[in-house]
This record gives C-alpha cells, sequence and structure tokens, in this order.
C-alpha cells in the first residue's frame, strides 16, 4: 500500500488472516494491497463509506449488498472470490482493529463515490418481477429453471434439461390418455414434453403472469391445445379428487413453508388417484447447514422472499404422515452445482443485455446469488432429492417395477 500505514495493512490483514492469499485488494484511489504477483482475483473497494462499513463488520452478505450497489466489486475469477464467504463469517474484529479501520480508512484520499442517494433507492426485482427475456439468457431454450440432469460429463445445457423431464416422465411411468398434473410448472418444458413424446393429457399450473403468458403462446405455438393446458391459479385451488394418475412438482416445494408442507402434501394425495405416483423434485438442506445466516438473510431479501427449505429426512416425515409410500429417492446435488455453473456462465456471456432487460444492479445480483448457491451446492450444505411417491392402494400392490432398470432404458 502506497500510504504505508502499517496500522491499516495490519487491520486488514486480520480480517483475511484465515484465507488462502491468491488476490489483491484494491481501493477506490488506485492503492492497492498486493498479496501475490499473480492474482487469480482482486477485491476492489471502490467507496470509502462502504469499505469502512464492510472492513468493521465483515460477513458474506455486507461483501454481497456492497457487491450489488457496486460500492464493492470482484475481478478476475469470481467463482474462486466467492469461496471466502465462509471463512469471512468467522472473523471477529477487536474494537482496536474498528477503530483503525474507522478513523485510517477516512484518510485514504477519495477519488470516486458511486454511493450515492439515487443508487440507494433502486428496488432490487424480487424473483418473478423480471422478465422472461432476462430468464432466457441463462436458461437457454428450453427455459427450464431447476437442475439438469447430466447423463454424460459432456452433455450441454439443453440437451441435460432435456434429459431430466424425460428422466421424471420415465420415473413416473407415463403411458398414452393418462393424466398429468405439473404443479409450479414454470414455463412448461415438463407437461409440453410429456405431452408430446408421451401422448398423456398435460395440466400446469402457475401463480406467475409472465410464466402463464409464456406457457399459454407456447401451447399454441407447438400446437399442443389439444393435449397440454396451463392455468394460473395456486395450487391449494385446485379442485376435485382422485383426478390425477401422476402429479410432478418441479423446484416449487420450497415456497409452501414448513407450516403448509402437511396441507401441500394432503392436496396432492386428494387429486392423485388410488396407485397413482407423485414426485416431488426440490431442495433441502443438510442437518449440519454451514450457510451462514446472512447469507440466507441475502437470499430472502433479494433472491426468495419467503422460501424455506426443510432435510430430506423432515421432509420424507412429511410424506409419510400424508401416506404415502416412499418408493425411490435419488440425490442430484453434484447435477445442480453443475447447472448452476452453466447458468453463471451463461449469464457473465450476456451481461449487457441481461442488464438491458433488467439492471446492472439485478444483474449482480443474479450473479452473486448463483454463484453462492453453486457453491453451496458443491460443498454438500443444501441438496436436492427427487422423491418419488405412490398412492397406497386400499389392497396393496406393486405399481412400479421390481427394480429401478425401467428409469434408464
Amino acid at each position: 500500500m502506497k500510504n504505508n500505514d502499517s496500522a491499516l495493512i495490519e487491520a486488514i490483514e486480520h480480517i483475511f488472516k484465515q484465507t488462502e492469499k491468491n488476490f489483491n485488494v484494491e481501493f477506490w484511489n488506485g492503492e492497492t494491497i498486493n498479496y501475490t504477483d499473480s492474482p487469480k482475483f482482486t477485491l476492489k473497494f471502490n467507496d470509502k463509506d462502504a469499505f469502512k462499513k464492510i472492513m468493521t463488520k465483515p460477513s458474506a452478505i455486507s461483501f454481497a449488498e456492497a457487491f450489488i450497489d457496486k460500492t464493492f466489486d470482484i475481478e478476475g475469477d469470481v467463482i474462486n472470490a466467492l469461496t471466502l464467504k465462509d471463512q469471512l463469517n468467522d472473523v471477529e474484529i477487536s474494537n482496536s482493529d474498528k477503530l483503525t479501520l474507522l478513523l485510517k480508512g477516512t484518510s485514504i484520499k477519495e477519488a470516486i463515490n458511486m454511493h450515492t442517494k439515487e443508487k440507494d433507492k433502486e428496488n432490487i426485482a424480487h424473483h418473478y418481477d423480471i422478465s422472461n427475456d432476462f430468464y432466457r439468457l441463462f436458461l437457454g431454450s428450453t427455459m427450464t429453471y431447476s437442475c439438469a440432469y447430466f447423463k454424460n460429463e459432456d452433455d450441454d445445457l439443453t440437451t441435460a434439461q432435456e434429459n431430466k423431464v424425460d428422466h421424471i416422465c420415465k420415473k413416473l411411468r407415463l403411458k398414452p390418455g393418462e393424466k398429468l398434473l405439473d404443479v409450479g410448472c414454470g414455463w412448461g418444458k415438463m407437461i409440453m414434453w410429456a405431452a408430446k413424446h408421451y401422448g398423456v393429457e398435460a395440466h400446469g399450473v402457475t401463480i406467475s403472469e409472465e410464466q402463464y403468458k409464456y406457457v399459454t403462446e407456447k401451447i399454441k405455438e407447438e400446437k399442443l391445445e389439444d393435449k397440454c393446458f396451463v392455468e394460473l391459479k395456486d395450487y391449494r385451488d385446485i379442485e376435485g379428487e382422485g383426478v390425477y394418475d401422476k402429479i410432478v412438482s418441479i423446484g416449487m416445494f420450497e415456497h409452501v413453508g414448513k407450516k403448509n408442507l402437511p396441507l401441500y402434501f394432503d392436496d396432492m394425495f386428494r387429486l392423485l388417484k388410488e396407485d397413482g405416483l407423485f414426485l416431488n423434485h426440490g431442495i433441502t438442506h443438510s442437518k449440519k447447514l454451514v450457510v451462514s445466516k446472512e447469507e440466507s438473510e441475502f437470499i430472502e431479501k433479494y433472491i426468495f422472499p419467503g422460501g424455506e427449505l426443510q432435510t430430506v429426512s423432515d421432509v420424507i416425515t412429511f410424506m409419510e404422515d400424508a401416506n404415502y409410500e416412499v418408493c425411490d429417492v435419488e440425490s442430484l446435488r453434484e447435477h445442480y452445482s453443475k447447472t448452476l455453473v452453466l447458468w453463471v456462465n451463461n449469464l457473465m456471456k450476456n451481461k449487457d443485455k441481461a442488464i438491458e432487460y433488467s439492471s446492472e444492479r439485478t444483474y449482480r445480483t443474479w450473479l452473486l446469488y448463483m454463484i453462492g448457491c453453486a457453491l453451496n451446492f458443491h460443498s454438500g450444505s443444501i441438496s436436492i432429492y427427487q422423491i418419488l411417491l405412490s398412492k397406497s392402494p386400499k389392497k396393496p400392490i406393486y405399481n412400479i417395477p421390481l427394480t429401478r432398470e425401467y428409469m434408464y432404458k
């Protein structure tokens, strides 16, 4: 650091003492702390006030919010930089270091200030307020916003997403003429694939206006009106009893909430025919969850307001309490980590368009969110399971084959 302020350097180094020194630090006036000649990334503090706020209380969310505001930035390998989040959550700052950061940090001459009132007033668009065009930039042509399924290491995103919906169709043993319900159908890939390739009558429900409009038009475009339809409807408002041969829910039950899970599983049970199958595809967290409180607060505030994750053991308990038989449980954790990396790469490649369709603040929020999720799936803090359930008949019989071979034909 050019001003050779040893006390300030010591305070900063204390914060990063447990991290691998494979990065450098740059300040708003161009001054730097160089830990290595070949940095994988550079942490850039663009505003002195933000610097003081972050460094006196370092946490995943303080860095995340500053990144969104552009008062803090990462140059270089963003994914590698995000691995710092776990170490920073354990840092304790002494009163002496805090005072040094507050006083000496102010002495670094100011060149730019991007922390304006206007920026502070910008609102982050919540999950379903973003345009379909924005999602298409990273989801790709399938518009499938859930974990893909990689049969081969080099499968591209489109292939892997089609693998996923087909894998689900095979697990459900879909047959021509059967009635399929997709709860939280997203942009409709599952219902259209099932109708086109398996000849079922597919019914999708969503509570997103944007998704509903998209699926309605896509069904017409694919000429599937006689086999496929979508409704703008909450799962609790679906009427009937024993209506559907098969039910699927992909990436929806995370929004239900723990208190409503008994109602959710009871409703699906009510709607399912005797001997019917229900596949629930959803994210869970480990019992030894290492996702920080700050990280959870970030996701709640900026991405998934109201979202809740449960452990897979609790989810299965809810299922059994609703009188389902658990027929098959498959973890796709590594598949989701790989999916998210592909989404991140797509979003970064389409940065300019993403900003055009939303805002730079939204782009940065989603970039941070998806990288964090990829790392959490990779570490095992969170996972994802496909759980196949059977509505037990009055007279017990087997309604699926004795082995799992049928899933992989």
